[in-house]
């Protein structure tokens, strides 16, 4: 079993952070590539998240939440 990392992305060259605002899916649910997984709200937009891997994921981060680029927020074990 192998398992991938997703960080806050870089959405533009200034961001620095960003808060999560929901997570659309649940701890320990199944994802598939390009699904809709979360949004992250920056200074300038709220930005859609897919999932770029098919497996389990394990939410590390709960919404609310504010943090770097390159933060990890969660695990995919695929």
């Amino acid at each position: 079993m192998a398992k991938m990392t997703l960080k806050i992305p870089k959405g533009a060259v200034s961001m620095q952070e960003g808060t999560i605002v929901e997570w659309l899916v649940a701890d320990g649910d199944k994802v598939s590539v390009g699904q809709h997984i979360y949004d992250i709200e920056t200074e300038k937009s709220t930005i859609e998240i897919e999932s770029p891997f098919e497996g389990t994921i394990k939410i590390l981060v709960p919404a609310g939440e504010t943090l770097a680029v390159g933060h990890p927020v969660a695990e995919i074990y695929t």
